[in-house]
């Protein structure tokens, strides 16, 4: 016969695996489907006070680093494009060369995984 401490110990790896599986469902359901990829830049980005020429640097926002697309403009053509993305991100100040959250528009094409956002108003 099987010790009292034994049977506890099986019961609660049970219980502790049945609660994991859960919270992986859980935590799977609640993801949206965009935040796989989420909207990333491509290379150190400039970002500018508006999409249309002539314009004034804000700031840079750095490679690689994750963004939130706001919404799209049509301005001044870059990079093969006149779409511009209005996005927040992680960079630097371009003037003091602090780091700084910038919020700014960036060119569409410097932007992967692209969501869908409105267009600005």
């Amino acid at each position: 016969m099987k010790s009292i401490r034994t049977r506890r110990l099986r019961r609660w790896g049970r219980a502790a695996t049945v609660g994991a599986a859960g919270a992986v469902l859980a935590l799977t359901a609640a993801t949206p489907a965009g935040a796989a990829n989420p909207p990333k830049t491509n290379s150190l980005t400039p970002a500018y006070d508006s999409p249309f020429a002539p314009q004034a640097l804000i700031g840079g926002i750095f490679g690689g680093v994750t963004v939130t697309m706001r919404c799209w403009r049509d301005g001044a053509w870059a990079n093969g494009t006149n779409r511009w993305f209005l996005v927040e991100g992680p960079g630097y100040n371009p003037y003091t060369g602090r780091l700084n959250f910038v919020r700014g528009f960036v060119s569409a094409n410097k932007i992967t995984n692209q969501v869908r956002v409105d267009r600005c108003g």
